[in-house]
Protein backbone atom coordinates (compact mmCIF):
# COMPACT_ATOMS: atom_id res chain seq x y z
CA UNK A 1 0.00 0.00 0.00
CA UNK A 2 1.37 3.58 -0.82
CA UNK A 3 0.14 5.44 2.07
CA UNK A 4 -0.72 8.60 -0.31
CA UNK A 5 -4.10 9.73 -2.18
CA UNK A 6 -4.09 7.91 -5.07
CA UNK A 7 -1.33 5.67 -3.85
CA UNK A 8 -1.48 2.06 -5.12
CA UNK A 9 -2.69 -0.79 -3.24
CA UNK A 10 -0.90 -4.07 -5.09
CA UNK A 11 0.94 -7.50 -4.66
CA UNK A 12 4.15 -6.70 -6.61
CA UNK A 13 5.51 -10.61 -7.51
CA UNK A 14 8.67 -9.61 -8.84
CA UNK A 15 9.59 -9.46 -12.47
CA UNK A 16 6.39 -6.98 -13.70
CA UNK A 17 3.74 -9.41 -12.03
CA UNK A 18 1.52 -9.21 -9.74
CA UNK A 19 -1.96 -7.34 -8.91
CA UNK A 20 -3.59 -3.88 -8.87
CA UNK A 21 -6.41 -4.11 -6.43
CA UNK A 22 -7.35 -0.21 -5.76
CA UNK A 23 -6.19 3.25 -4.76
CA UNK A 24 -6.17 5.02 -1.91
CA UNK A 25 -8.95 7.34 -2.32
CA UNK A 26 -8.83 9.06 1.63
CA UNK A 27 -6.14 8.16 3.98
CA UNK A 28 -6.65 10.53 7.41
CA UNK A 29 -3.81 8.63 9.84
CA UNK A 30 -4.70 7.33 12.58
CA UNK A 31 -8.47 7.41 12.01
CA UNK A 32 -9.45 6.50 8.54
CA UNK A 33 -8.75 4.82 5.52
CA UNK A 34 -10.87 3.96 2.62
CA UNK A 35 -9.90 2.34 -0.92
CA UNK A 36 -11.09 1.75 -4.17
CA UNK A 37 -11.01 -0.45 -6.87
CA UNK A 38 -11.09 -3.76 -8.55
CA UNK A 39 -9.71 -5.53 -5.46
CA UNK A 40 -9.31 -9.26 -6.21
CA UNK A 41 -11.60 -9.15 -9.19
CA UNK A 42 -10.61 -10.01 -12.48
CA UNK A 43 -14.25 -8.72 -14.00
CA UNK A 44 -15.69 -5.57 -14.51
CA UNK A 45 -16.36 -4.38 -10.85
CA UNK A 46 -15.29 -1.71 -8.79
CA UNK A 47 -14.80 -1.55 -4.89
CA UNK A 48 -15.29 1.07 -2.16
CA UNK A 49 -13.33 -0.54 1.39
CA UNK A 50 -13.64 1.82 4.20
CA UNK A 51 -11.63 0.85 7.70
CA UNK A 52 -12.01 3.35 10.48
CA UNK A 53 -10.90 3.70 13.77
CA UNK A 54 -13.29 4.93 16.36
CA UNK A 55 -11.93 5.40 20.09
CA UNK A 56 -14.10 4.04 22.93
CA UNK A 57 -13.41 5.15 26.33
CA UNK A 58 -10.40 3.38 26.61
CA UNK A 59 -10.68 1.04 23.84
CA UNK A 60 -10.58 1.35 19.72
CA UNK A 61 -12.87 0.31 17.41
CA UNK A 62 -12.62 -0.84 13.64
CA UNK A 63 -15.40 0.31 11.45
CA UNK A 64 -15.05 -1.45 8.48
CA UNK A 65 -17.62 -1.16 5.06
CA UNK A 66 -17.14 -2.68 2.18
CA UNK A 67 -19.48 -1.94 -1.11
CA UNK A 68 -19.12 -3.24 -4.20
CA UNK A 69 -21.06 -3.27 -8.07
CA UNK A 70 -20.56 -4.44 -11.38
CA UNK A 71 -20.84 -7.96 -12.97
CA UNK A 72 -19.83 -9.98 -9.44
CA UNK A 73 -20.32 -14.16 -9.81
CA UNK A 74 -22.42 -15.37 -7.30
CA UNK A 75 -19.82 -17.77 -5.43
CA UNK A 76 -17.58 -14.53 -5.45
CA UNK A 77 -20.23 -12.70 -3.89
CA UNK A 78 -21.92 -15.12 -1.30
CA UNK A 79 -17.98 -15.93 -0.21
CA UNK A 80 -17.28 -12.24 0.55
CA UNK A 81 -18.53 -12.45 4.37
CA UNK A 82 -16.11 -15.34 5.23
CA UNK A 83 -13.47 -13.57 3.47
CA UNK A 84 -13.72 -10.57 5.11
CA UNK A 85 -14.18 -12.21 8.70
CA UNK A 86 -11.06 -13.90 8.29
CA UNK A 87 -9.07 -10.92 7.71
CA UNK A 88 -10.50 -8.85 10.48
CA UNK A 89 -10.17 -11.25 12.16
CA UNK A 90 -6.67 -11.25 11.45
CA UNK A 91 -6.42 -7.22 11.98
CA UNK A 92 -7.98 -7.84 15.34
CA UNK A 93 -5.55 -10.66 16.37
CA UNK A 94 -2.14 -8.05 15.02
CA UNK A 95 -3.83 -5.12 16.88
CA UNK A 96 -3.99 -7.54 20.37
CA UNK A 97 -0.13 -9.16 19.88
CA UNK A 98 0.85 -5.34 19.27
CA UNK A 99 -0.73 -3.66 22.40
CA UNK A 100 0.57 -6.91 24.32
CA UNK A 101 4.07 -6.42 23.53
CA UNK A 102 4.51 -9.76 21.31
CA UNK A 103 5.11 -10.06 17.81
CA UNK A 104 2.38 -11.02 15.73
CA UNK A 105 2.26 -14.00 13.69
CA UNK A 106 2.06 -14.18 9.99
Amino acid sequence: LEPWPGGRWYRDLGDNKGHFWGHVQVIKPPALLELCGPTAMSYPATNHIQYRLVTEGDRTRLKFTHRAMGLIPPEHRDGMPEGWEFWLKRIREMAESRKAGRPARR
